[in-house]
């Protein structure tokens, strides 16, 4: 069987997500059109299966460009018309518009996933009218075809909202066992990661930084670097991702102070290292956190300072409520769950038009 993936975020978690895709349904043979910003690995071809087949999306880009936006649609059309597949998989918001915009036009929209990574209505760096724009997109492009599979319950309510039908798969990881020793830090560290964007709200990363004496760890960088000033936040600067996990072992809280998610990657990343959580309530990050099991939500400055010093003054709970993370990412997020589950989905596609 042949599965086109279409993705115009070739970067962070949607990169990783169909690394792991492509890899754990090695019989399948993987198309990947893509296209790439300024923090796609220059190595990515590396991340795949040898046989997996690249094809470079002219135009496209992450925000709405008429003309550019047009132009991609039109080569994008013409590789459609080229490469035949069993199934065509859309990952992230622009190309999931254009992606069952193209297949429409050449009436193959039976054949059509869409997964959004964290759907673009749910921005909250956007204007009132631009958010209305994505809502109405996604209405329109609902109803060229297709089926939307979120990445978490959370995410598939948000479509519910708008009269949208989605249903979802969670993502998933492999939880491998890791030859680190635990570190046991006299001090204690906070930490994330991510790309330092508008959706990981760098902002109230650094003041929940400033309010506590504790040690703080960004894995990762970003344009909004500038935003996180406080003394006691450590960068760590773009890493491979093989050594997240060195740096990962570092912490011992996980906090999550994004605006919006789908599913992150991270926090499962997080959570297979036994690391208890301190999550923003948001899309995607609920869908994580049992309160006073693994961890805790916050919605203020205020709760996520006071949720910290729960941890930081009872440090019997970073193990025990760590514990409960890993035991979670094994038993509801694990990666063989949701590989079952598209590859069953991706069999039903390939003989069913009407799924």
């Amino acid at each position: 069987m042949k599965i086109i993936h279409i993705a115009e975020s070739f970067v962070a978690g949607c990169f990783d997500f169909i690394v792991e895709l492509s890899n754990g349904l090695p019989n399948y043979q993987h198309i990947i059109i893509y296209g790439k910003r300024e923090t796609t690995p220059n190595n990515f071809k590396e991340y795949f299966p040898s046989n997996t087949e690249f094809i470079y999306w002219k135009n496209a880009t992450r925000e709405i460009n008429p003309k550019r936006d047009l132009y991609s649609l039109i080569h994008l059309i013409k590789i459609l018309h080229k490469y035949k597949a069993d199934v065509i998989h859309l990952h992230s918001s622009k190309a999931g518009f254009l992606g069952r915009l193209a297949t429409s036009i050449l009436n193959i929209q039976y054949k059509v996933i869409y997964t959004p990574h964290g759907v673009s209505f749910l921005r909250k760096d956007v204007s009132n009218f631009k958010h209305k724009l994505f809502i109405y997109l996604e209405k329109i492009g609902y109803k060229l075809g297709g089926k939307i599979i979120a990445c978490s319950k959370s995410e598939a309510e948000e479509y519910w909202k708008y009269r949208i039908k989605a249903d979802y798969i969670s993502n998933g990881i492999r939880c491998m066992p890791s030859n680190l020793t635990q570190e046991k830090n006299q001090e204690i560290t906070i930490g994330t990661i991510g790309r330092i964007t508008a959706a990981k709200n760098p902002t109230i990363f650094n003041n929940i930084a400033e309010k506590l004496n504790v040690k703080f760890l960004w894995i990762g960088d970003g344009e909004l670097r500038s935003e996180l000033t406080a003394k006691n936040i450590e960068i760590s600067g773009w890493i491979e991702r093989k050594n997240i996990e060195t740096l990962l072992n570092k912490i011992d809280i996980y906090i999550s102070t994004s605006l919006w998610e789908g599913l992150p990657l991270s926090v499962l990343q997080a959570m297979c290292q036994a690391k208890p959580l301190v999550l923003s309530d948001c899309v995607g990050n609920r869908d994580l956190v049992k309160a006073g099991y693994n961890g805790f939500l916050f919605s203020s400055l205020e709760e996520a300072i006071k949720y910290l010093n729960i941890l930081i003054e009872n440090r019997n709970k970073l193990t025990e409520f760590g514990n409960h993370s890993q035991m979670m990412a094994n038993k509801v997020y694990s990666l063989e769950n949701m590989l079952k589950q598209y590859d069953s989905l991706y069999q039903k596609l390939s003989t069913n038009k009407h799924l």
